[in-house]
Parts: C-alpha cells; structure tokens; sequence
C-alpha cells in the first residue's frame, strides 16, 4: 500500500491528480489477486478496478525480471490505455524503461508489458491472440464485451502453468463467456462488487419515497444513502429503465446478467426502402471501390426457419441487400445467393455448414460461387450476435421488415439460451464477422497531373 502512494492517478471528484490511496475496494483487489491464481471480479462501473490491476500489473513486472504480462481489451483504444496506466505507475515508481510505446514497455530487467487486443486479425477463422508469445500473466479487461469470445482460448493457452490469470468485467447480460465462467465450476475465485459498497455511491436520504425504500429493500439495499444514489442515478442517466441500470450497478451478481426485458436487441431498427432486383431486396447497389462481405444461414425450408442472405459494406458496416424466405429448396436458395454474388461480387460468400447448411455450400460450390465455411459454436453464435447487436443499437444499422421483427422477438429465455427467430440476424451477424475479419483497406489517389520528383531519381544508391 505503501508503494501506491508514491504514484499519482485522477481523483474521480475533482478530476486532479492525487497520490494513489487505494479505496476499500481497491484493497480488497489486492489481496484477493495475491492470494488466487485464478479470479473474477465482476463488477459495478468506476470502481477503481482495472486501476488496481493496472498497478498489480506493474509491480509483478518489477518483482518477476523476464516476465512477460499481457494487457488485454477488445479495442486498441482500451489496450492503449491501460497500458498507459501501467507506464504511469511504473514512472511514479522510478522504474528505468528500455522500450516505451503504446503498444510494449520493456523494463530495465527484462519485463515486458503488452498491449493485446482480444480481436482475429485479418484473414484468421480463429482468434491467434497471443498464439505467438508466453506469458507469466494475463489482465484481461471487460471480457463480456470482446466481440471474438474465442480469444480467451487463445489467450489462456499462452499462458504459463503458474501464470495469474485476473479477469475484471462488467457484464453485458446472461449467456456469454463471462456469464458461463462466473456460473460453472472451474479454478477462478468469483469476487462480486455490489454498488452499495461503493463508498462514493451516496446521495441525500432525503431524495428517497416510501415507494423507493420498499423497492430499495427488495433489491438488497441496506443503506439508504447507497439507496438514494441508485434511485437518482436511474432516473437520470437511465430513464426509469430498471434492468439496465442494475447491470451497470448491480446490487446482486444476479442483477449484473439479467437482460432488459428478456430482449437481445434493446432498440427496434428502422425499416428502409428498398428496390427489389431477382427476388432480393436492394438497399444499397453495388458501388465502384468498395468490398463487401456476404453471410448465408440456411434454414428447414417447408414453411420452419427462413433460409437468409445478409450483404454488408465491409467500409462502412451497413446493410445493402437481403434475402429471407421460409420454402426455399437448397436449390432454389442457392440460386438467389448466385444472384446475389452476382450483383455485389464479393471474393466468397460465408456458410454456415452446421447441419442442413453443409448441402448449401455444396450447392453453391457446384454453381461456381466461392465458399468460406462458417461452423458455428455457442461462442461463435454469442459473436455473431453481439456483433449485430452493437451494430443496431451503437451504428445504427437498419434494414427490412425482417430484421426489425426479429430484433424485437429475439430475447434471452429463463434457460439463458436465445430464443426467438434470429434466421436474418445470424446472416447479417455472419457478414459483419467476416467484414470485421477482413477490413477493406482504402488505397489513396495518386493526384493527377502533378509533377512526382521520386520518378526522375534513381533508387540505386551510388557512390559521390
């Protein structure tokens, strides 16, 4: 504790920096992290928890020469800025850095810090995060919201036997790999962090109704500052929504991974107009210069599950043609995937071939139409779906009928399975998969007519 004193980080009240004391719950981080190998802290928000873990990170680099920690999120931006934690806490402890840069930081005795992002790179059927390196320790942040849940896979295979493995996350509802981690039997401790423990968490009792405290009560509160913190905190960043505002702030672990409403999606997409060419629905024609990524999700046909094809703008992200149809033979669906590769031409069309889908990428195969096989798993389902979800609710992805009608059946069921027809979802969450796999790279214009001095000098180095 002593050592966290020498260091600096911003006060949450007053946005100054000021000499890292740690907070009850940053202290109980502490101990838990050095006394389990293994852990989870599930969480409320602005805790102080990845702060800690960023200092555990840099006093294990200290007390361990050659060791090589890995700082995980699911963006650059949030791997960036951790490690800029960790640089912080390193220079307040007067430690000599050989290497120091945004994405590694090399201690005078050998340490490494990483900077790993929890995503497959370009051309990968599998996350190869960490593939490459061992690693004595892994900080692994928000992983409920790593849209390649199969990283963590990855990653803990890079890690040593010995090697602390400490998973700090808010939850973004029941079902994913947090959720199935924290309710499984396995070797991580499970820590959970209701927000009435949060010290700096309190408003005026007085703010509170006799309607509040009754529903306070029932939701496990005991104080009423905490209370009557919660109650405001709802009403004014939440909208009177309950459910979300308890994930963010649970007071229950079991409030952390209930789902608004029992739905997947929280908004409705707005429906577009479209044109229809061969049966498909055109939102967006095929434009010059721009790639685009194709998901099929075949289904029963005979009236069940709709058979679906979902084209994506692999710049942009939006939707720019679907199909969807419920009494489709194999071979009538392929030919309107045939039309559809026709009309975008993408480099190959995404498949799912578990079960029935198999004869679809055959199909489409024998109809000269490229094929890359997508064999889902729950994980894989759980990303795909993420995917469409952030793109609907965060970039404001919209569509047909179709898509507005499954987003407001799709729910998460009592048994924290999905439930509800999802057949256009999953094509579309195939799609944005294969675009975030396979990001198009926009090459610069040369400008023209323009004088360019590199085509008059020789490359060949030459002697005066």
């Amino acid at each position: 504790m002593r050592l966290a004193k020498l260091c600096t980080v911003t006060d949450q009240k007053s946005g100054k920096l000021v000499p890292f004391s740690l907070l009850e719950e940053q202290e109980k981080i502490v101990h838990q992290a050095c006394e389990s190998q293994n852990v989870i802290f599930l969480k409320g928000r602005q805790i102080g928890c990845s702060t800690v873990i960023c200092f555990l990170d840099a006093i294990f680099a200290v007390l361990h020469p050659g060791s090589k920690v890995a700082v995980v999120a699911d963006t650059e931006q949030k791997c960036h800025s951790l490690v800029d934690r960790v640089r912080d806490f390193l220079t307040g402890l007067g430690i000599k850095l050989l290497i120091s840069n945004r994405s590694k930081i090399r201690l005078d005795n050998g340490s490494e810090i990483h900077s790993v992002t929890a995503n497959a790179s370009k051309g990968q059927e599998q996350s190869k995060a960490g593939r490459s390196m061992s690693f004595q320790m892994l900080h692994l942040s928000e992983l409920a919201f790593w849209p390649d849940q199969d990283a963590f896979k990855a990653l803990t295979a890079s890690a040593g036997l010995s090697a602390p493995i400490i998973i700090e996350s808010t939850s973004s509802g029941p079902g994913d790999l947090l959720w199935t981690l924290w309710n499984n039997s396995n070797t991580f401790e499970k820590v959970f962090f209701p927000v009435q423990d949060h010290s700096l968490y309190r408003a005026d009792p007085a703010f509170l109704t006799d309607e509040y405290r009754k529903e306070g009560a029932e939701l496990g509160f005991t104080d009423e500052g905490a209370m009557a913190w919660f109650f405001r905190t709802l009403e004014d960043r939440f909208s009177g929504d309950l459910i979300a505002a308890l994930r963010e702030y649970p007071q229950r672990p079991e409030h952390a991974f209930q789902s608004s409403e029992g739905r997947w999606v929280r908004i409705t997409p707005p429906v577009l107009q479209h044109t229809t060419t061969r049966d498909i629905k055109i939102f967006r024609p095929r434009r010059i210069n721009r790639a685009y990524s194709v998901g099929i999700d075949t289904g029963g046909g005979l009236g069940k599950d709709a058979s679906t094809i979902a084209v994506i703008d692999r710049l942009d992200g939006s939707l720019c043609a679907t199909y969807s149809d419920n009494l489709d033979t194999i071979d009538v669906f392929t030919d309107h995937v045939r039309s559809v590769y026709e009309l975008y031409g993408p480099d190959y069309v995404c498949v799912e071939t578990n079960g029935i889908g198999q004869a679809t990428a055959q199909s489409c195969r024998d109809k000269g139409i490229p094929v890359r096989e997508f064999k889902t798993t729950d994980a894989s389902r759980y990303t795909s779906l993420l995917l469409l979800k952030q793109a609907v609710e965060k970039n404001g992805l919209a569509g047909p009928e179709e898509l507005a009608l499954e987003c407001d059946e799709l729910h998460i069921d009592k048994r924290e399975r999905f439930a509800g027809s999802k057949d256009l979802c999953m094509a579309i969450g195939f799609a944005l998969d294969d675009a975030k796999r396979n990001p198009f790279m926009v090459k610069k214009e040369e400008p023209a007519n323009v004088f360019t001095m590199s085509k008059f000098v020789s490359n060949k180095k030459e002697k005066w």
